[in-house]
Formats: C-alpha cells, sequence, structure tokens
C-alpha cells in the first residue's frame, strides 16, 4: 500500500494519540532516531520540533514527497532534524546506527509473511546501537470481529471541499492476513469530484506470535501496552504497543 495520490489525504485521518508516546521516547534515549515508515512526517516533524534528529525511510516516494512538502513549510532549524531517504523495512542498510528506532502506524503488519518479519527485525536490530530501544504498534483484531467488515468517515479540508473515506476489509484466517481496499471519494460543494483507490494486504499478527518473533531475533521486551495511555494490555485492547532492547 503506497498511498499514490491519496498520500496527501493521509494526515486527515493518520491516529495522533501516538505522538506524546513516541516523541517521549525519543527524548528518553537521547537526540536521534530512526523512523520505518515515515510516510508524511507526521510523526517525524514533531520529534525534530523537539530537537531530536530524526531519519526517516519510508518505500512511497508518493509519501515522502508530501512529507519533503510539509517540511518545507517549518523554520530552518526544524528542517535540519529531519532527513528522508527511500528504502524498504526489509532490506535497508543506512550505514548507521541509532539509540532509538521506532515503527509507528501499524505499518509492521505489511509484513505479511515470517520470512518479511523476520528480515524487517534483522534491519532493526543491524541499526540498533547496543542497549538501544526499539519501539512499535499492532492492530489487534478481535475473535469475534466479523470476517468483513465496511465503515466510512470523512474530513472537511477547507469551506468547500468534504473527503470521504471508505474502508472495506476481508480477513482471512487460515492464512491470518487481512485484505484493505481504501476509496477517497473528493466532493466540491457537495458534488462528486475525484476517487482514489488504495489496497494492500496486512497480517494479523497476537501477542505470543509478535514475542515469540522478538526474542528469537534478540530483542527483550520492556514493556507491553494495550494502547498509547499505557494501559495494560487486554484482549479486548485495540492496540499492542510494544517497547524492546537489543540483546
Amino acid at each position: 500500500m503506497t498511498y499514490r495520490q491519496a498520500a496527501k489525504f493521509y494526515d486527515l485521518f493518520g491516529s495522533k494519540n501516538d505522538v506524546d508516546f513516541y516523541r517521549g521516547l525519543a527524548l528518553q534515549c537521547g537526540n536521534r532516531a530512526l523512523e520505518i515508515g515515515v510516510g508524511t512526517g507526521r510523526l517525524a516533524i514533531p520529534l525534530a520540533q523537539a530537537g531530536i534528529t530524526v531519519v526517516g525511510i519510508d518505500n512511497s516516494i508518493h509519501m515522502l514527497r508530501w512529507a519533503r512538502t510539509k517540511l518545507a513549510e517549518e523554520s530552518q532549524l526544524v528542517r535540519k532534524h529531519v532527513v528522508l531517504k527511500k528504502g524498504d523495512m526489509r532490506n535497508f542498510d543506512l550505514g548507521l546506527s541509532f539509540p532509538f528506532i521506532y515503527l509507528p502506524a501499524s505499518t509492521f503488519d505489511h509484513n505479511t509473511t515470517a520470512e518479511e518479519q523476520n528480515q524487517t527485525l534483522d534491519c532493526v536490530h543491524k541499526h540498533l546501537e547496543k542497549n538501544g530501544v526499539f519501539a512499535f504498534d499492532l492492530e489487534q483484531v478481535r475473535v469475534d470481529a466479523p470476517l468483513n467488515s465496511w465503515w466510512i468517515d470523512r474530513r472537511r479540508v477547507g469551506r468547500r471541499r468534504m473527503v470521504v473515506r471508505s474502508i472495506f476489509t476481508r480477513r482471512d484466517l487460515k492464512k491470518n492476513v487481512c485484505t484493505l481496499d481504501l476509496f477517497f471519494d473528493i466532493y466540491e460543494n457537495g458534488r462528486f469530484d475525484e476517487r482514489y483507490h488504495e489496497y494492500g494486504d496486512v497480517a494479523i499478527i497476537g501477542k505470543d506470535q509478535i514475542i515469540k518473533l522478538l526474542e528469537q531475533n534478540h530483542f527483550t521486551i520492556e514493556n507491553i501496552y494495550g494502547d498509547f495511555d499505557l494501559s495494560r494490555h487486554r484482549k479486548m485492547s485495540p492496540k499492542l504497543v510494544l517497547v524492546t532492547r537489543r540483546v
């Protein structure tokens, strides 16, 4: 899911409740961080505003283009704190190590096979300083959730435009994969103007599975939360939020 022309609408619907969580961890770990799946810079820019130097990679040139557009509106000091690079989380080599690496917005879920998941964790491990912190979050699917679901939300852009996002999901329980179709419909003064479509597969990863993967890839788990408010993780929690260290 590369968010082609729809990249410009990503921030309208992107999560807002994770900024304090990742910024707080970055400040605790020092003044440098690597963000995997930097997207539009939704998180990298607030971290840079706090004085943290962020190297951000993403496999989507469209998301990176939008991130650079947003970054150009920031002060020179903030711009100096953000480095954007094209890269795939499964296979990248920056020749650098970091005290803090984070992989937000359930981006790890886009690794739909065990091979891809191990490749990503191996890349993270190679770029993380000894005793460095790696944090990320995963969506949690309730066992009683329907196999197919459809929901709609909308956001206003200025006085005349409305963006309506529709999401259709299909779960394959045998493969533990969820297929997503995202439709962005743009209305101008109440009249339909254009549509963008994005689609892709994401993995359904449970708590026990991710713990095993992390341990196999030489990470020790410090905390597991159920959301970014640091609440205890339970079966009904909306997320798995993990804070780990390199062994």
